[in-house]
């Protein structure tokens, strides 16, 4: 599969994507992230929130023509999809949250080559998300590696 091909089943899923569904998305978010500390986790989910709202109007207005293409790694494609669908856990919101996340996530992996939390995210213990010329660090990357995490697809390098 080429990129252009990728964004354009991409750019499909993002039309029936609805302000109903981002309102799920949060609640599932908030359930999701009940433990985390309070100062922490409104400023995630904000960000987080945020930084998916946005890729997905960039998605919905961008053209197909304007994507360079190129060939994508449909192997990486497919794990990664398999990915967002194990996060099934029967909770309130998730369909609304794995339906996004297979319109930004991969938009982000394979067109847009950008991280999958925003630059400037804050993680416990106060380390953040950085670019340092086209590159870009994380503090978790390398403490995230589990069924449960993206971590693997990111495009981010270890912060050490």
């Amino acid at each position: 599969m080429r990129s252009r091909e990728l964004f354009k089943r991409i750019k499909e899923m993002a039309k029936d994507f609805n302000i109903q569904d981002l309102m799920k998305v949060r609640v599932f978010l908030e359930e999701d992230m009940k433990y985390l500390p309070e100062d922490y986790r409104e400023h995630y989910l904000r960000n987080q929130i945020m930084y998916f709202i946005n890729t997905l109007k960039e998605i919905k207005r961008r053209k197909v023509e304007d994507v360079e293409d190129y060939p994508v790694d449909e192997e990486k494609l497919r794990n990664l999809l398999k990915r967002i669908e194990g996060f099934r856990r029967g909770t309130k919101g998730e369909d609304a949250f794995i339906k996004l996340s297979k319109i930004v996530v991969p938009y982000l992996v394979f067109i847009e080559r950008k991280p999958l939390h925003p630059v400037g995210t804050r993680f416990p213990g106060g380390r953040c998300i950085e670019k340092r010329g086209e590159r870009y660090y994380c503090p978790v990357k390398n403490k995230q590696k589990n069924e449960y995490s993206l971590c693997e697809f990111c495009v981010c390098e270890g912060l050490s």
